[in-house]
């Protein structure tokens, strides 16, 4: 096995003799594959197992995302199904729909301010998030932030799944009518049938290749849907409206007010305000898996304003029957409302999810009502595509270089539903230690080459490779809202009024107090060995590795 040494200054030197063409083990001539991958030249990292090619800070030749990128990555994954239901759970509770939206648009505004200036971060360093978790953690307690952000990847690439998997089924059905005619044999408690089983598994399967697109390649799919999402949502929206006689004017979703007043409608408010901020705080965390591609750390900035242009923006007087809304509103969420305010009229029922309604157009059994519902779906598996590529699978491979799989098997939906809402608490103080720690504790002088070698400045403690100071930090950020938490899980738990409101704000208030103790804990107590005049990114060599690299192809 080679040996690395550190010779300071951010360089390295391995013993390892170079590898011919050729060259393989045993298990590769065998099999035709070896399970050690590839290490980039210009790896910073002291032992092989401490990186690999997709771990490395990203070479110059393989930063690719400009600002319109990112803008084709905010379109592609603001139109999802998840964000044209987003109102209906506010309106649920009690809240009108122009709360709902005023939610909606607030959240988004501070999301766009925290993965812009997160973003930032790994826009300069070109490493992700993973290994910038080493900074304020340390070495080993970075693996539990990793971890915790991992498993919320995987929970909602399933989910996405199963929303991919419902369009399936329906385009099945809409191809092949005799679809619909096989018997379910899968007992009711389930939660599914065999026609949606039988979905699920062919959308599995479908994805698979898509989820293998390469990173520095995947923003051009990301253009392709930001294209294809609102025709097909408007096109639900669009045909549910005329259906309804082109008024929503009639609908309990728009003429009733909120049900909630006083003290519980502010609180009501600031629930789902949360609720808003938990839908993007895992992007929030690890923005750097995407903004480290940035051709230049400006090209992410747009961020700041895209994701609340694109997620909101201000709708002009328009006639709804005889009814005018001006409003400033999320786009995505308000097309939603006004869907199923339209439904309600048009089928009877008030109906929230866009792929029931595409099931309807074939309800007649047509040949352009089948047609309708089968590119309908076709349209929306490539929305639910987009979600997992952007949002999900990204984010778990890049967590999942140090870690196995997990599965997970998900029957309770509401409580499931309620721990994904309130794992904010976890998530926002992560995310303010990593900022405070890079801009207002280090200032920007750190060292790229020492977050991969794990016997460097960022160890903090020889035994345990964790910096006390963050765990303190983010212990103080998700206590106070932790019984919060469990109730929102398992309401027979009783919890005090005060607990309950201090949830309603947890992703505010962790992120503020986690960022605020650990600032102060940095302070009273630096670590002065990690403390630099000036920062180390490597990134002359990392370029001299990359052009070496390409001559080479060449």
């Amino acid at each position: 096995m080679a040996s690395y040494d550190y010779k300071g200054n951010g360089q390295y030197e391995s013993s390892a003799e170079p590898v011919e063409v050729g060259q393989t083990t045993r298990l590769k001539k065998r099999f035709g594959f070896h399970l050690a991958v590839d290490q980039e030249p210009s790896s910073f990292a002291a032992t092989p197992a401490a990186s690999n090619a997709d771990f490395d800070p990203v070479p110059p030749s393989n930063r690719t995302w400009g600002t319109w990128a990112f803008v084709a990555y905010w379109m592609a994954d603001a139109w999802a199904v998840s964000n044209w239901e987003v109102a209906s759970s506010m309106i649920a509770v009690g809240l009108s729909w122009k709360m709902a939206i005023g939610a909606c648009v607030l959240g988004n505004t501070i999301m766009g301010l925290v993965i812009t200036v997160n973003g930032r971060v790994g826009a300069i360093l070109h490493t992700p998030f993973p290994v910038l978790a080493r900074m304020p953690f340390g070495y080993y307690f970075s693996y539990f932030v990793v971890l915790s952000r991992c498993v919320l990847a995987t929970v909602w690439l399933g989910v996405q799944t199963t929303t991919g998997g419902q369009c399936m089924t329906i385009l099945l059905g809409a191809t092949w009518p005799s679809f619909k005619q096989i018997a379910n044999t899968i007992p009711e408690d389930e939660g599914i049938t065999t026609q949606g089983m039988i979905g699920f598994l062919l959308y599995f399967l479908l994805q698979i290749p898509f989820l293998c697109i390469p990173y520095t390649k995947v923003q051009y799919f990301f253009g392709f849907k930001s294209i294809i999402a609102p025709i097909i949502f408007l096109a639900v929206f669009g045909s549910t409206l005329h259906k309804a006689g082109g008024t929503i004017s009639h609908s309990t979703v728009i003429t009733d007010g909120s049900k909630l007043h006083g003290s519980a409608l502010a609180w009501a408010f600031f629930a789902n305000l949360n609720g808003v901020l938990g839908n993007y705080a895992t992007l929030g965390l690890n923005i750097a898996d995407f903004a480290r591609y940035s051709k230049k750390p400006s090209d992410q900035n747009v961020q700041a304003i895209v994701i609340p242009c694109i997620f909101s923006k201000f709708l002009p007087p328009m006639s709804i029957g005889e009814r005018f809304v001006d409003s400033f509103a999320a786009i995505v969420g308000l097309l939603g409302i006004f869907t199923a305010a339209a439904s309600q009229t048009a089928y009877g029922e008030v109906e929230w999810n866009p792929i029931v309604i595409v099931g309807y157009w074939s309800a007649s059994g047509s040949s352009a009502g089948r047609a309708a519902t089968a590119f309908g779906a076709i349209g929306l598996i490539i929305v639910t595509l987009g979600i997992n590529i952007s949002a999900n699978s990204i984010s778990a491979a890049n967590d999942l270089v140090s870690f196995c799989p997990k599965y997970i098997n998900i029957r309770r939906a509401a409580k499931f539903l309620a721990f994904l809402g309130g794992y904010t608490i976890f998530l926002g103080p992560m995310t303010s230690i990593l900022m405070t720690d890079y801009y207002i504790v280090r200032r920007g002088r750190v060292s790229v080459p020492d977050m991969y070698n794990f016997h460097g400045m960022y160890r903090y403690s020889a035994r345990w490779a964790t910096n006390w100071r963050s765990v303190v930090a983010l212990i103080i950020g998700f206590a106070p809202p932790l019984p919060g938490f469990i109730h929102n899980i398992e309401s027979g738990i009783r919890v005090s009024s005060g607990g309950q409101n201090i949830f309603a704000i947890g992703y505010i208030y962790s992120f503020v107090s986690a960022g605020l103790f650990y600032w102060i804990f940095m302070k009273y107590f630096p670590h002065k060995e990690s403390m630099l005049d000036h920062a180390d990114t490597g990134e002359d060599i990392i370029a001299e590795a990359d052009q070496k690299r390409r001559l080479g192809e060449a």
